[in-house]
């Protein structure tokens, strides 16, 4: 869709493409620390760069939430599946780029725990640690 000058609408729909990125970096931010999670970040974008320029910020990442603002702007843009696609592209860039820091066992224990905080609500997280 487009709106009167031909830019596109902004598609309310892809911010929920943003919240995956929120729970990794709750995860990876204690570890690596905000810096080096936008600078990961702000490179798997750049790897991504040449299939996706719309994605490329405006200005430097100074803590996530501010990248998160600034990807969630940008992903309402473009349509569903344009967001999506690029999502896809960036998670999977971005995992390759952490497993060649850290390993990979450890790259998806992270981000293993990352999606499993999505999935289980505070109290059974909690009792899944204590049966260990």
């Amino acid at each position: 869709m487009t709106n009167s000058t031909g830019a596109p609408e902004p598609t309310a729909g892809n911010s929920a493409l943003v919240q995956p990125w929120r729970r990794i970096a709750t995860q990876l931010c204690p570890l690596i620390g905000e810096s080096g999670f936008c600078a990961l970040f702000g490179r798997a974008v750049h790897v991504i760069g040449p299939d996706y320029a719309w994605l490329a910020p405006r200005q430097a990442c100074r803590a996530p939430e501010q990248l998160f603002s600034a990807l969630e702007e940008r992903m309402a843009l473009v349509d569903g599946q344009r967001a999506a696609a690029a999502s896809d592209a960036l998670l999977r860039t971005f995992t390759d780029l952490l497993a060649a820091l850290i390993g990979e066992r450890l790259t998806q224990q992270l981000l293993a725990s990352a999606t499993n905080a999505a999935d289980h609500p505070a109290g059974q997280q909690k009792n899944a640690q204590e049966q260990k």
